[in-house]
């Protein structure tokens, strides 16, 4: 960081399923200021869903007017695949055309997309959980699941900066009698939206809040709302073990909705994790819940665009 940059700030925005949130984060403390949110129109045009973006940038922007230095850049955190390069890969949410153009032309800043779960994680690195330890895996488990891992401060993005994946893809094992392969994607079971898929799929009803109604109806002694959370919290739990088998990491830092929930779910899943470490005198490394909350995307994704200048 160079000597000025810590008189300066970065618009920082998140994009998620659900909302957009924005900012204008200080690089020297992380904090951040003229939050904003707004609502995903997920159902929209997608080159509606970016002036959305475009907009919530500049109502930040506007908040800067009579700062003596106004911001360096515009930060975003989206939920897909994004290269090395900063380019959006993917559509599995929705398509996002044209945005960092739409971006600058809007703001006159220069733009810089990141991956939400590197973004979240890098701030992590920074200013929350992850900011004591050399390396460390975080996960994020939401709607869907990633991860990321963080080797002295800085997000790992891999040779193409694809390396976010690990229940996405199908696994096959044989069945009972071994005559078959049983082939499933974790992803579609221990995510948040795979819970909800399950609940249905075993006869249960509509879930008004999603999976918080799920752990209400666990704890008030509901067995098929408790199976669907033992069962997503299995497969999370040993997932995230091979993960710590494979990278060995110092520490483990949940993030997401689920990751940072209190209930069964996550004290089923971190039982999964410790008893599923092949090496037992790893068992007890620190299982620690991110530490920055709603803002993690908006910082990171600030930190990702100054890293980028």
């Amino acid at each position: 960081m160079k000597p000025r940059d810590h008189h300066r700030s970065i618009i920082g925005i998140d994009v998620g399923a659900t909302k957009i949130a924005a900012g204008l984060v200080d690089l020297a403390s992380g904090n951040v200021r003229s939050l904003t949110r707004i609502p995903t129109r997920r159902q929209a045009a997608p080159h509606d869903i970016v002036a959305d973006i475009a907009d919530i940038a500049a109502a930040v922007l506007e908040t800067t007017a009579g700062d003596v230095l106004g911001p360096m850049a515009v930060g975003i955190a989206v939920p897909e695949l994004v290269d090395i390069s900063g380019q959006v890969r993917s559509a599995w949410n929705f398509p996002l055309p044209d945005l960092v153009a739409t971006l600058t032309e809007r703001t006159r800043l220069p733009g810089r997309v990141e991956s939400d779960v590197r973004a979240a994680a890098f701030a992590e690195a920074r200013f929350g959980a992850g900011q004591d330890c050399a390396n460390f895996a975080y996960f994020s488990l939401g709607s869907g699941t990633s991860y990321t891992l963080c080797l002295n401060g800085r997000p790992y993005t891999g040779a193409h900066g694809f390396a976010i994946h690990f229940a996405s893809s199908a696994l096959a094992v044989p069945t009972a009698d071994r005559r078959t392969l049983s082939i499933a994607t974790p992803e579609d079971f221990a995510s948040g939206l795979g819970m909800e898929r399950l609940w249905a799929e075993r006869g249960g009803r509509p879930l008004p809040d999603g999976v918080q109604t799920l752990e209400t109806l666990a704890a008030s002694g509901d067995a098929r709302a408790r199976g669907v959370i033992e069962d997503a919290a299995s497969i999370a739990g040993r997932l995230i073990a091979q993960g710590v088998n494979m990278l060995d990491p110092e520490k483990i830092v949940l993030g997401g909705g689920l990751g940072c929930s209190d209930g069964l779910y996550r004290h089923r899943l971190e039982e999964h994790i410790r008893a599923n470490i092949w090496e037992h005198s790893c068992a007890g490394l620190p299982i620690v819940m991110a530490g920055l909350g709603e803002h993690s995307g908006i910082i990171g994704a600030a930190l990702s665009a100054r890293a980028a200048i």
